[in-house]
């Protein structure tokens, strides 16, 4: 009976399983893809700035571009070959209706090719124009909006409360940040003449369409990979797309660089010192930057749409904003320059981005109570 005293009576002991390593699982999951986006991105933007600060070669010959699609399809071409097994969208499956569907994503994987080439031609005119901290921002701020438009009324998504607050708050940091530059350019004692006027106007209107068309490419590609049960995998689609690129760009430098080949190659190396290792060096740096960029990009549409892409993009913008000035900065490139209202867009587009992302979370009321 003393024995019984002493341990008194029994205690119920309760276990709880912890939610914290589940949770640091899916937090790791869910923001790697987009952290690899943005940092890749900002990285393309980076080299791309390097290449056309050194000027040379003429921003018509579209070496950027040529350089993306040689790159692109070495990589891809790779892949298949380690991949050992034969394309998917080579191969004719013996049903019907995944004959119909394979003809459907052959169809889309050649409209996005097509307009993938127009979009980029588009965005290095831009860029050489206008500089990489605005043609950034405006690719970001155009491309969130059309791109939100295009999800609502083409895809039929809704956005929840969460989403619709963090492309509110993108868009007022955008809008901060492109007002800046306008303010500051009309209280400047030195007026823009004219010659730099036009090349504004033309690069942003470069821009606006590259961002359309870009936007228009999201959704397609997301419809693209939403189809049955096998849809092509990024590999096979960047490989296809690159083979389109790659022909058009072939034939554009065979019928307008060609001729014109000493004034728009030869002289600008001559006048910038560089040579063609030192040339070949950096455009094959950017194509192997802007290959991680586009798997990257894969990786976000898979994840979380196209919108998820345009969320990341319009952070992008604000990314360069900050690095531009770091390494960028000078009296010759005031655009390049971190100002009051280009701060505080970084800090309202980041809140932006991160409440979006927040948004997108399932609903943890849903999940079953462990008992």
């Amino acid at each position: 009976m003393h024995a019984d005293r002493r341990r008194g009576p029994a205690r119920v002991v309760q276990y709880y399983r912890s939610d914290t390593m589940p949770n640091l699982i899916y937090t790791a999951r869910r923001f790697l893809p987009l952290v690899c986006y943005l940092v890749t991105g900002t990285a393309v933007t980076t080299v791309s700035q390097v290449i056309a600060n050194k000027q040379f070669i003429s921003d018509s010959v579209q070496a950027l571009a040529c350089a993306k699609y040689a790159s692109t399809l070495a990589v891809s071409l790779s892949s298949a070959a380690l991949a050992a097994s034969p394309e998917k969208l080579i191969t004719i499956p013996a049903d019907t209706q995944k004959r119909k569907r394979r003809s459907m994503q052959r169809q889309l994987i050649l409209v996005i090719g097509c307009i993938d080439v127009l979009a980029y031609a588009a965005f290095c005119t831009g860029f050489a124009y206008c500089d990489g901290a605005v043609a950034t921002l405006v690719l970001a701020g155009g491309g969130q909006l059309f791109t939100a438009i295009m999800s609502k009324y083409i895809l039929k998504k809704q956005l929840s409360q969460s989403q619709v607050l963090g492309v509110a708050l993108v868009c007022i940091g955008l809008c901060i940040r492109g007002l800046g530059p306008l303010l500051s350019s009309s209280q400047a004692s030195t007026p823009m003449d004219e010659d730099a006027r036009q090349r504004l106007y033309i690069g942003l209107a470069s821009l606006l369409f590259a961002s359309i068309a870009y936007s228009l490419l999201g959704v397609i590609y997301q419809t693209l990979v939403s189809t049955g049960d096998d849809p092509p995998s990024h590999s096979d689609i960047m490989l296809q797309s690159s083979i389109i690129g790659l022909a058009a760009m072939a034939g554009y430098e065979v019928f307008h660089v060609l001729p014109k080949w000493r004034f728009l190659v030869t002289k600008p190396m001559q006048t910038s010192g560089t040579t063609a290792g030192l040339a070949t060096f950096w455009l094959a740096a950017f194509g192997a930057v802007y290959n991680c960029h586009s798997y990257a990009a894969g990786m976000v549409f898979r994840s979380d749409g196209a919108q998820g892409v345009g969320i990341v993009n319009a952070m992008r913008g604000a990314t360069v904003a900050l690095v531009s000035h770091a390494l960028f900065c000078s009296p010759v490139k005031p655009l390049q320059c971190l100002t009051t209202s280009s701060a505080a867009s970084a800090a309202t587009v980041t809140t932006g981005g991160i409440v979006w992302v927040q948004g997108s979370r399932p609903d943890q009321a849903t999940k079953k109570k462990v008992q």
